[in-house]
Order: C-alpha cells, then sequence, then structure tokens
C-alpha cells in the first residue's frame, strides 16, 4: 500500500502562547489520521465498539524539527514501524511535513489492542491485522515480540 497520508492546516486553536504548534495539538491531528485510515478502510470507531477491542498507546514520543504556525498546511503520514507476528503488538510512526516536504515533527507510537471486558492485551481479529499490514513501513521497521500482557 502507499503511504496512506492526510492534509492537516493549522488553526489558531492548535497554537501555543508562542504561536507555535502545542504538543498536544500534533497528537490530536495524528489520531484523526489513524481513526480516518480506519474509517476509510471499512474498519471505523463502530466496528472496534462492535469486537469489544480498542488500540491502547503504551509509549508516545515526539520530535519536534521545524517551527510551524497558524495558517501553514502540513502533510501527516502515517507508517507502520513495528509489529509483532499475531498483532498484539505494534508501532506508528507519524511524519508532519511542511508544505515545501520538510519535516516538522515526527510522532511515533507504540500499543497494543485491548480486550474491553478483560481489560488486557488481545489479538486483533484478522480482518484489522490485516489492515495494519497493509501500511507502508518505514525503513527502521522491526518485528516485536508479542505483547507480555497477552490473555
Amino acid at each position: 500500500m502507499e503511504t496512506y497520508s492526510r492534509t492537516y492546516e493549522i488553526r489558531w486553536a492548535d497554537l501555543d502562547a508562542n504561536g507555535h504548534v502545542r504538543y498536544s495539538a500534533y497528537i490530536d491531528a495524528t489520531a484523526d489520521v489513524r481513526y480516518r485510515f480506519f474509517a476509510e478502510h471499512d474498519f471505523p470507531p463502530e466496528a472496534f465498539q462492535k469486537l469489544g477491542i480498542s488500540p491502547v498507546y503504551t509509549a508516545l514520543s515526539a520530535q519536534f524539527l521545524r517551527e510551524v504556525r497558524s495558517g501553514e498546511t502540513l502533510n501527516i503520514n502515517y507508517l507502520l514501524a513495528g509489529l509483532s507476528p499475531q498483532g498484539s503488538r505494534w508501532k506508528v510512526q507519524h511524519d508532519l511535513l511542511k508544505a515545501n516536504g520538510k519535516k516538522a515533527a515526527v510522532i511515533s507510537l507504540e500499543g497494543t489492542i485491548l480486550d474491553l471486558n478483560t481489560r488486557r492485551a488481545t489479538v486483533p481479529p484478522a480482518e484489522l491485522l490485516s489492515l495494519i499490514r497493509q501500511l507502508a513501513r518505514t525503513p527502521e521497521f522491526e518485528e516485536m515480540p508479542e505483547s507480555r500482557w497477552l490473555k
């Protein structure tokens, strides 16, 4: 699959007191990209709810490389950076690119799929795992061990 990406226009509400994009706005924008990806590939939030599962983030890191201000447009890429064989653990990376193509920020997440009834990590259903595997991979993609919390 080609790299999944969406455009995001920086709004006044996304700014901090210095006139830069606040870190939580980046995190919110990347969350929107992830959910759009799944919804556009026939796995909307209701599908997660129906199956009683949800992605849970266990680690988050952010690198801020360039200043971004109100009115600018970012292209947000969604890439797979790691996956365990059964899909109980995964890493994703979002590259946020300015209009000139230069990287403004990188948001990386690690997580698992949570069974909402048992509150423990679980293996995603086959259709979800297949969809995750279709994401374009980072050059540093790694095979991860399964979650230690796997039920």
